[in-house]
């Protein structure tokens, strides 16, 4: 079998393959990786007659004596030939003794082909998953050979859904709308991802919008800062999709943390905070706020990888394991990876493997390969056995990182997002933190891991694509896996004699009173090595004073400061429980740019996908202004790409 013709034949498995040959890994690794999946049991059995050690060199010799021209066609065979004929056994919801999947696949001798039956069971469903080789439910009985290995042996359990019912797909069989797809004719029939869209259980946190505070009743404006991303992945992964943008999907903050500023990093302090003041029109101006932490990056590095291995993240599996290389491949030398997967129960794949070269990263890729999706999500279970394991190897003069890749769909353990809370907090006090990298779509619980980054000290982003990988796991690796400040906490305090009211533009469900800003109990969030976060005032000019006085028994007594407002920023060293205060005194001078530019250009982007009413005459001017000549294309970073795909959408929908 020629691999490198394989590879080179194809767009997407050499796009692949550049990736994994730019994160360091030799042809040979890169060839496996661009055309192999982990996932299912047949690429397992393989891996596993393998000698452990130089793993990807044996497989590829392995390939290369192979007859078959493809290499999902050798494991298909390599499975024939060794392992027993798969049973499919248990009970499918709705059904009992497995009726319903004994249907759906009937072995057919020994090619392993299977019939798609039951047809009246599953009439209505669509084709989707020719990636697999694989025609589902079709209308009439469908006769289909799979691509890569067959289904493997499954027990179904009533209460796992979805069901992990094939390699490379995932359906849930259960819900109201479910059965009505199911019950549907062969001419109203839905494709997968209309049925996908039907039967979604995504969960967010919902945002109310807030108005504007008055400076004299509420002069301080508080709230937890922030450099986390997921919203923007989340966003992009809609779009990409043809799937509709929803206002709770669109955090306005961290649309704007997403996007590169022309901005200094911080260099002697901890932080550096910078701001710009522009007019937005005759009475209201724009107030940019930058807050960016130094680049801090141990030597000593205590990495333990959390992979939810459950039946619902098959679809992600890619992109899951281009993840896995990102981060592998930044391991050096003494570095120490720990490697836990959970579904319905965890496993312990590497248990404080000290990484001593090249060769041994490439190894714990081969036996990533290895690893099988199946079953339920227990990630409580999980969670457990990683902090038992990053606190065996901690290390006090080093970094200290549980990093989490799951779609957090719960289903089993704790799964209540009180409970989740309760469980990190407490797993947090061993010192060591808590990242978490969402991927999935249709069953995605960004709500429940907001609370574990947030509560586990830990920075969150959402990868669906190769670019997302790049972007929020590759360029950002470092802010990623080393914190270097916790409980980040921001406060604007503005002049009465100058600003009469001010808006918060997003950080809706990230506010805090004031008292909270010294209150080092109440915590917030943690910032990454090199990480920053964006805020955006909306501020109505004027001397307060010559409003009439909102109370009874007081007057306002304003001093002659000449400053517009005083930015605070608060923080802890890791492992600390004492803050550090900073202060900013913004001036009155109109010194705004391109950063301010491409930030209010952001903001109206986000209300554009909120369908918010909250955008004015002077904003959607300035909005047009950005489109017309392509103004946006000449604003600072490489920001091009994910620009234009929010504008298009915008277009569509408009």
């Amino acid at each position: 079998m020629d691999l490198t013709k394989l590879v080179k034949e194809n767009k997407h498995t050499m796009k692949k393959y550049e990736f994994y040959r730019s994160l360091g890994y030799g042809e040979k690794a890169s060839e496996l990786l661009s055309l192999l999946t982990y996932g299912n049991l047949p690429l397992q059995e393989l891996i596993k007659s393998l000698p452990k050690e130089h793993i990807m060199d044996a497989l590829y010799a392995w390939f290369l004596e192979r007859p078959e021209t493809a290499p999902e066609n050798a494991v298909s065979a390599f499975h024939r030939e060794n392992m027993p004929e798969p049973q499919i056994s248990g009970a499918a919801p709705g059904g009992s003794g497995g009726g319903f999947l004994n249907k759906l696949f009937a072995p057919r001798g020994k090619g392993r082909s299977r019939t798609l039956e039951g047809a009246s069971a599953g009439r209505g469903l669509a084709r989707g998953m020719e990636d697999n080789g694989v025609e589902m439910l079709c209308d009439e009985p469908v006769e289909t050979t799979y691509a890569a290995a067959p289904p493997e042996p499954m027990m179904m359990d009533a209460a796992c859904a979805p069901m992990d019912m094939f390699i490379g797909a995932t359906v849930a069989p259960s819900g109201p709308a479910f059965g009505a797809a199911m019950s549907m004719k062969a001419p109203e029939a839905a494709s997968l991802k209309e049925l996908s869209e039907l039967t979604s259980t995504d969960s967010y946190e919902q945002i109310e919008e807030k108005g504007f505070r008055a400076v004299l009743t509420e002069p301080t404006s508080t709230f937890r800062m922030t450099t986390n991303t997921s919203s923007m992945g989340i966003v992009l992964n809609q779009i990409r999709e043809g799937r509709h943008v929803d206002l709770s999907q669109v955090r306005i903050e961290e649309i704007l943390n997403y996007f590169a500023y022309d901005e200094e990093a911080a260099k002697e302090d901890k932080f550096r905070i910078h701001t710009e003041l522009c007019t937005k029109n005759d009475e209201r101006d724009l107030l940019y706020i930058y807050a960016g932490a130094r680049g801090e990056e141990k030597e000593k590095q205590n990495i333990v990888i959390l992979l939810d291995v459950s039946g619902s993240m098959s679809s992600q599996k890619e992109v899951t394991q281009e993840t896995l290389a990102a981060i592998v491949s930044r391991l050096k030398p003494g570095n120490r990876l720990s490697l836990i997967t959970y579904s319905s129960s965890d496993e312990t794949v590497y248990d404080g493997f000290v990484i001593n070269g090249e060769g041994d990263r490439e190894d714990v890729m081969g036996r990533i390969l290895g690893i099988v999706i199946s079953g339920c999500t227990n990630g409580s279970a999980g969670i457990e056995t990683a902090y038992t394991c990053g606190a065996k190897y901690y290390d006090k003069e080093g970094n200290n990182q549980v990093i989490l890749i799951t779609d957090g769909d719960l289903n089993f353990g704790v799964t209540a997002k009180d409970g989740l809370k309760k469980l990190i907090e407490e797993k947090k006090k061993s010192g060591l933190f808590l990242s978490v990298i969402g991927t999935g779509l249709y069953n995605y619980k960004d709500d429940k891991l907001e609370v574990l980054s947030k509560h586990g000290n830990g920075t969150y982003c959402v990868v669906n694509k190769l670019e997302d990988v790049k972007e929020s796991v590759v360029r950002r690796y470092v802010s990623l896996t080393s914190i270097v400040a916790k409980d980040v906490k921001a406060q604007v305090e503005f002049n009465p004699r100058f600003v009469k009211e001010y808006r918060l533009l997003g950080y809706e469900n990230r506010a805090l009173s004031h008292a909270d800003f010294k209150d080092d109990t109440v915590i917030s969030e943690p910032y990454g090595s090199g990480g920053y976060g964006v805020a955006l005032y909306e501020l109505i000019r004027g001397n307060s004073a010559e409003e009439e006085a909102p109370l009874k028994y007081q007057t306002a007594v304003l001093s002659d400061s000449e400053e517009l407002c005083t930015v605070k920023l608060r923080y802890k060293e890791p492992l600390s429980d004492e803050s550090t205060e900073l202060s900013h005194a913004v001036t009155q001078e109109k010194n705004g740019g391109d950063n301010t530019r491409l930030a209010r250009l952001l903001y109206c982007i986000g209300e554009k996908l909120r369908a918010s009413d909250k955008l004015d005459d002077a904003d959607e001017e300035f909005f047009k202004s950005m489109l017309d000549d392509d103004a946006w294309e000449k604003l600072p970073g490489n920001n091009g790409d994910k620009l234009k795909l929010l504008l298009d959408y915008i277009k569509r929908n408009s």
